[in-house]
């Protein structure tokens, strides 16, 4: 028995601050304030006007930071009483200060693609965009000048109109009032960091526009198109349609595309879409899409189309009732000749266990009993009786994350009788496991696979299985169950907020939504994740695994798509804590 298991007792408030007692579905934003210069429009001075640089080296920065100032956009003094006492105060002519307010103001240029983009967000039905700047009177009236969408907004605040400015916090409750927006549900940008800490001290969505972010390839334009104006869940779910038999692997870093068995049975299991995948059975029937499948004998593997009952005609190559042998349990990784590794590859435990977890149990039958492939597991084992990677002798490797995968199919296919924290069967493989959890040893991930969330995301997997079992007999695999909760919830936590590849973030949402992390402390982790879908509906591949040999690195749009379309669809329900996922 693992020391972990005997001294590690699970205390419910050890995680009830961690627990989602009230997951909702992602809140819609329906109000947008938008700042005027610097986000909206961008500051281009011509040639032809007096700039702002024949005043004094750092005049124009101390006038805008001047009480003066202040007051001028408040509307408290006319522009030029402003002019002459700034000019006072910095021993220039008024003149010279009108002049570089006029430079300043003329040389503003409207941001077409933010303009295109505000005028697309106000035709959104139920949507309000306003916007909330700090100007003068009269800059405001030369501004309105400027060939931009002013339509779009349902309403202007500006600082002299309102006798009040950023980042005072009266100012943001005006608006709040007078637009009867809730702030849970607003989106304030800006280009200035303390009005952005002001609207988020008030519970607004406060987004600092930088001059990186204002391009289609920005952060914050993305959160816009993505989010608010963007249909998430219906845009995924067509990417993966459209891709249908397409959604391969590839290593990005050589930009080499391949076909393999593991990521197209995660995409399903995710999904429940068989439409969109392939795989190559362990008998050599070729599934392509839906029905469409050639027995092994056939050398095109598209000749069967989904109106010829594929499925049930390659099933007469061989008589249902009579058992598989082994071999037809064992899978392959790849689909097709090996990419990246040697020329031929074993069958491997991780890419079989998967297979049998996701398999619906109306199509079993199409491989070997899953207790001669237990039985198979469970006798290739290494010399510290952890069971192995690959079925073959030339290949000595043991996984952790591979362990876990082994370890939900022995749950599944085991018995009832099974109780991983007696059976000495699995115990060097089960304490492996949970010691790897324990001490963090998968921070920096494997040798076959890339982040310690695809370590996470399995091991959540695990659990809400164990969770599922439990409901029928609640002392069997208990200590395991909870040990590992414990653990997940630790490891989860200390990495929300860290920089993360597409799949490896969709994993760590995931792992957090399945054990019952509030959403609230995945908020960044959903954002990022939000902004990363791209105009096609699609993911970027990121990558979770890699080639042992050499290293490089694997990932697949389609599982990543898959991952997020996931997340989203579950999170558009309430789930009450009685009410967990159990995929």
């Amino acid at each position: 028995m693992s020391a972990a298991l005997d001294t590690l007792i699970l205390k419910p408030q050890d995680i009830d601050f961690l627990r989602n007692t009230r997951t909702m579905a992602i809140p819609p934003y329906d109000t947008i304030i938008f700042d005027l210069g610097d986000v909206l429009f961008d500051w281009d001075e011509p040639e032809d006007v007096a700039s702002p640089a024949a005043l004094p080296k750092g005049a124009m920065r101390e006038m805008m930071n001047s009480t003066t100032w202040h007051d001028l956009e408040r509307g408290l003094l006319p522009a030029e009483d402003a002019y002459r006492i700034m000019g006072e105060e910095l021993h220039i002519e008024a003149s010279l200060v009108r002049q570089a307010m006029g430079a300043a103001a003329s040389s503003l240029r409207v941001n077409e693609q933010w303009a295109e983009l505000v005028d697309k967000l106000a035709a959104k039905p139920g949507l309000k965009v306003y916007a909330m700047s700090n100007i003068s009177k009269e800059h405001f009236e030369y501004i309105r000048t400027l060939p931009f969408p002013w339509e779009a907004f349902t309403r202007v605040f500006t600082s002299a109109a309102a006798g009040m400015r950023k980042p005072d916090l009266r100012f943001y409750q005006y608006v709040i009032n007078e637009t009867g927006c809730d702030p849970s549900r607003t989106i304030f940008l800006d280009d200035r960091t303390e009005n952005i800490v002001a609207a988020r001290s008030l519970g607004i969505r406060g987004e600092i526009v930088t001059e990186n972010e204002r391009t289609r390839e920005g952060r914050i334009y993305r959160i816009l198109r993505n989010v608010v104006l963007g249909e998430p869940i219906v845009l995924a779910e067509a990417f993966l349609h459209s891709q249908s038999g397409k959604l391969d692997s590839i290593y990005p870093e050589k930009g080499v595309v391949f076909k393999d068995n593991f990521a197209q049975l995660l995409i399903w299991g995710l999904t429940d879409i068989e439409d969109i995948i392939y795989l190559l059975w362990p008998d050599g029937t070729r599934w392509k899409e839906s029905l469409r499948c050639s027995s092994p004998d056939d050398d095109d593997a598209s000749v069967a189309s989904s109106t010829d009952s594929a499925v049930v005609l390659n099933d007469k190559v061989r008589d249902v009732k009579k058992p598989r042998p082994l071999q037809d349990g064992l899978w392959n990784y790849f689909t097709e000749k090996p990419v990246g590794t040697t020329e031929t590859f074993p069958a491997d435990a991780d890419t079989t266990s998967i297979a049998y977890l996701t398999i619906p149990q109306g199509q079993v039958h199409r491989v070997a009993d899953p207790k001669l492939v237990l039985d198979a597991m469970i006798s290739n084992v290494n010399v510290d009786g952890i069971m192995q990677l690959y079925f073959t002798d030339d290949r000595p490797r043991v996984c952790a994350i591979v362990s876990v995968n082994m370890l939900r199919f022995f749950l599944k296919y085991g018995g009832d009788d099974l109780d991983l924290d007696t059976d000495l069967r699995l115990a060097a493989t089960r304490n492996f496991v949970i010691n790897c959890l324990v001490n963090n040893a998968v921070e920096n991930g494997t040798r076959h696979n890339t982040t310690t969330e695809s370590f996470l995301y399995f091991v959540s997997l695990f659990i809400d299985e164990l969770r599922t079992k439990a409901q029928k007999n609640p002392t069997k695999n208990a200590n395991v169950r909870q040990t590992l909760k414990l653990h997940v919830f630790r490891l989860l936590v200390q990495s929300l907020g860290k920089p993360a590849n597409p799949l490896a973030l969709a994993m760590r949402v995931r792992a957090g939504q399945v054990v019952g992390v509030d959403r609230d402390l995945l908020r960044w982790e959903m954002d990022e994740l939000l902004v990363l879908q791209e105009e096609d509906g699609g993911w970027p591949a990121g990558h979770f695994c890699k080639a042992g040999r050499t290293g490089a690195v694997i990932g697949s749009r389609g599982l990543t798509t898959a991952m997020a379309w996931r997340i989203l669809k579950d999170y558009e329900r309430v789930i009450s804590p009685t009410d967990r996922l159990d995929r």
